[in-house]
């Protein structure tokens, strides 16, 4: 018997609409989880999830406070003015990141950079390892995020589906009225009459 994969999650609720979704984490030197080491210190620190990343990134206050080590060097291209690109190299980091609700990331490779008004940037390289959504309904800001991806969404396939559960007065149809219309869909081929 096959053991399943364990999902893990969060969810932020923000009373109000929010331009940036930062969240508090905790950052640490990589170690693996279970191998019976002691883990080393962590720390709280801000972090902004960024779709716009690709990868993610470390203020170089998160390195010094946790004394990390570079595991190398890497070329960054960041955002710069008009069509040049800002390119300059920096130094990689190996860390472990704690995501709200005890959701590990192990193993997270980081660069060190400027990050405006927060330690932490989260990059693609997180945000793809599951699901992440957004939601900005009756003036509040919801992101939530689980790790692996279990799902997919597709908006227009839900409206689309609502859609379907509605009469052309807009007030919605029975199970009857619903059932009726998906035999006559079929009876005509699709066709509405």
């Amino acid at each position: 018997m096959a053991r399943s994969t364990p999902v893990w999650g969060f969810t932020t609720k923000s009373r109000a609409i929010q331009r940036e979704l930062i969240n508090e984490v905790y950052v640490s030197e990589y170690f693996a989880p279970g191998a019976g080491d002691s883990p080393p210190q962590h720390r709280p620190y801000k972090a902004l999830w960024d779709t716009g990343a690709t990868n993610c990134v470390i203020s170089r206050r998160v390195a010094s406070e946790l004394s990390l080590i570079p595991i190398g060097r890497v070329e960054v291209r960041g955002v710069g003015r008009g069509s040049k690109a800002n390119l300059f190299e920096t130094d990689a980091y190996l860390v472990n990141v704690g995501l709200p609700n005890k959701v590990e990331l192990v193993g997270v490779r980081v660069s060190e950079g400027d990050v405006a008004g927060v330690d932490v940037l989260l990059g693609m390289d997180v945000i793809s390892q599951g699901d992440f959504a957004i939601s900005n309904r009756d003036g509040q800001t919801w992101w939530t995020f689980r790790i692996p991806s279990t799902a997919r969404f597709d908006f227009v396939e839900e409206i689309n589906r609502d859609k379907s559960r509605m009469g052309p007065d807009g007030i919605p149809l029975s199970r009857r009225e619903r059932r009726k219309r998906e035999r006559n869909r079929k009876r005509t081929g699709g066709r509405q009459d």
